[in-house]
């Protein structure tokens, strides 16, 4: 019982740092040190399973699964409120500290490079524009479609398998993280993007751990390179909603700079605990 509930509390810590852009939920994984046994857990599940023998159930790590998971959602029902006020009422501070969290996160990114040649850089050239070029066709404040939100909930599950990127930062880039956070503070009224966003994470998480795996195995330097570039890029989506509050007068760039501070300080402090 003690375990389980260990177990429990380590999914409500992922669940509070899946809600905020800039902090891994796979990070925490491999902080509290359930990282290899989540990454094998998820992967150990595929289509051979539909017609496999009661033993070849019975070898999943389903117990730990579920009690994760449940932790997880149970952080996101909660957190989703506190997230959905502080949007409302102070987004200029909300999404400087943001900024902080994912200016922080990038350095996680980069200690896992171990090669720094110049072709391994113009990756992420290519990552910077790629992460620009996205704040710039993120769609406007409208419903999404449900293809778009499936999507959203494929790729955002991703950030469990890799180092620094925060599901809700890729949110963020796709200009679905507010939406979202939404549908989480009223699941009941809006259950039909929750169970599609929730369709897209499942198969996302069966097959985008394998895309992740391969791409690793292929050249992890460039894959991690991109991603760094990416991260950086997609910077201006936050940043430009810190120059909107800033050009209405809701926010004064002394306060910005101290709230972008505190975000570097929080993941460094995570870091370092990690360590």
């Amino acid at each position: 019982m003690k375990q389980k509930i260990l177990i429990f509390l380590k999914g409500i810590l992922m669940g509070i740092c899946d809600l905020i852009p800039g902090i891994s939920g796979g990070t925490i994984a491999f902080i509290t040190g359930i990282y290899e046994r989540l990454i094998n857990a998820v992967k150990a599940f595929s289509p051979k399973l539909i017609f496999g023998s009661k033993k070849d159930i019975k070898k999943l790590d389903l117990g730990f699964l579920i009690i994760l998971f449940l932790g997880i959602g149970t952080a996101l029902f909660l957190g989703s409120g506190i997230i959905k006020y502080l949007l409302e009422t102070y987004p200029g501070y909300t999404f400087a500290f943001f900024v902080g969290l994912i200016l922080a996160s990038s350095k996680i990114i980069f200690t896992h490079i171990k090669n720094h040649k110049l072709k391994n850089r113009l990756f992420a050239l290519f990552g910077l524009l790629v992460g620009i070029f996205l704040a710039f066709i993120v769609p406007a404040n409208t419903t999404p479609t449900c293809f778009y939100i499936f999507l959203g909930g494929f790729v955002a599950i991703s950030a469990m398998f890799l180092p620094g990127i925060s599901g809700a930062f890729i949110l963020l880039i796709m200009g679905l993280y507010e939406f979202m956070i939404n549908v989480l503070h009223d699941i009941s009224g809006n259950i039909k993007y929750f169970i599609i966003f929730v369709l897209g994470a499942i198969f996302g998480a069966f097959s985008i751990s394998r895309i992740i795996s391969f791409l690793f195995k292929k050249d992890k330097c460039k894959t991690l390179y991109f991603l760094l570039g990416l991260v950086i890029g997609a910077l201006s989506i936050p940043i430009k909603r810190i120059l909107e509050s800033i050009s209405e007068g809701t926010l004064s760039i002394p306060f910005s700079l101290i709230y972008i501070l505190l975000g570097i300080i929080l993941v460094s402090v995570i870091t370092r605990y990690s360590k």
